[in-house]
């Protein structure tokens, strides 16, 4: 029960992020990026300077040792896909470059597929969104 509190909490912490994100008119995407880069650390339990300063097969591995829940998967890559859009859009284009690659390796790695066109910030916020209504459902499923 605890545990599933914890997963409930840390889903809809990394999709409100990301909701914020996407809605953004006035973007400034390196801050947001940032903000992007906390909640996975957040997610993932893991510093994020030291996370996303890891190569790709580094970051699988550390997950691996970690206490990563593969069910916060698909929140994780898609957020790490849209963090890269920012950098690039940013002019970071070897952190951008990077962030793919680390996505990709943690794709592979736990069976996850997330198309390119399932990346379009279109995608993401329709993911989101049926990701934030189910969560609170299974959230007050489980209190009533």
């Amino acid at each position: 029960m605890f545990q599933n509190d914890y997963l409930m909490r840390m889903i809809l912490q990394m999709v409100m992020v990301m909701q914020r994100a996407l809605q953004e008119t006035q973007r400034n995407p390196g801050k947001t990026a940032q903000e992007i880069e906390a909640a996975i650390g957040d997610a993932v339990d893991i510093d994020a300077g030291l996370f996303f300063s890891l190569e790709p097969e580094s970051m699988v591995s550390m997950l691996q040792l970690g206490n990563f829940d593969e069910r916060l998967g698909g929140y994780v890559l898609r957020s790490i896909y849209y963090e890269a859009e920012l950098l690039e859009e940013a002019g970071h284009i070897q952190r951008a470059d990077l962030r793919r690659a680390q996505a990709d390796a943690v794709a592979k790695a736990y069976g996850y597929d997330i198309a390119p066109d399932e990346r379009s910030p279109e995608a993401m916020r329709t993911y989101f969104l049926e990701a934030e209504a189910q969560a609170r459902a299974e959230r007050d499923g489980a209190a009533g």
